[in-house]
């Protein structure tokens, strides 16, 4: 078995919901007192340590009450479930299908930047990235059926990540107490 490799954070980054109000009651939201998530996440620019302090309304007869709501900012550092960044992923889709790089020169390019192995480079374009481009969340539309009427509908939030040096922008839009990409 092989022994993970440690990541240093140069960065820890703690996030709130950016609404201030519950949606059902209108009143002020008040911050639960633990993370929703913490993860240390390798971007482009430098490893980071991500965590989302989820809030909810402090009134237990709302109907929002037993709702968590979480930053749509710090969803879009990465996807849930990754420690690589969206700009690690867009990148390794632009080299792919614009320069038909092979995994190999994917690898090269990024390793000088973030610690990745080929095989990992593969998986993330694979499994990650082509099912982002084609939407592959709409599958869960019965799941959002059911935090629709749960929550009284959607908290929607769009995301963008700028153009670098020639790369096509990538956007999100998700729904962020489930965290589901709706479209991409």
């Amino acid at each position: 078995m092989r022994t993970p490799k440690r990541l240093y954070a140069q960065q820890r980054l703690i996030y709130q919901p950016e609404l201030p109000t519950c949606p059902h009651c209108d009143d002020r939201l008040a911050l639960c007192n633990y993370l929703a998530w913490d993860k240390t996440v390798q971007t482009l620019g430098g490893v980071l340590s991500v965590a989302s302090r989820p809030s909810h309304c402090p009134h237990a007869t709302c109907e929002g009450a037993n709702l968590r709501l979480l930053s749509a900012e710090a969803q879009g550092i990465a996807l849930a479930g990754s420690t690589y960044g969206y700009d690690v992923m867009v990148r390794i889709g632009w080299w792919r299908q614009h320069y038909h790089a092979t995994y190999r020169e994917i690898h090269t390019d990024l390793s000088t930047q973030v610690d990745i192995s080929e095989t990992h480079v593969r998986h993330l374009y694979q499994q990650v990235y082509l099912p982002l481009v084609a939407c592959h969340e709409r599958q869960h539309r019965d799941r959002l059926a059911q935090v629709a009427e749960k929550q009284g509908g959607l908290i929607i939030a769009l995301d963008g990540l700028a153009p670098q040096a020639g790369e096509p922008q990538i956007w999100f839009i998700r729904e962020l107490s489930s965290g589901l990409t709706l479209r991409s």
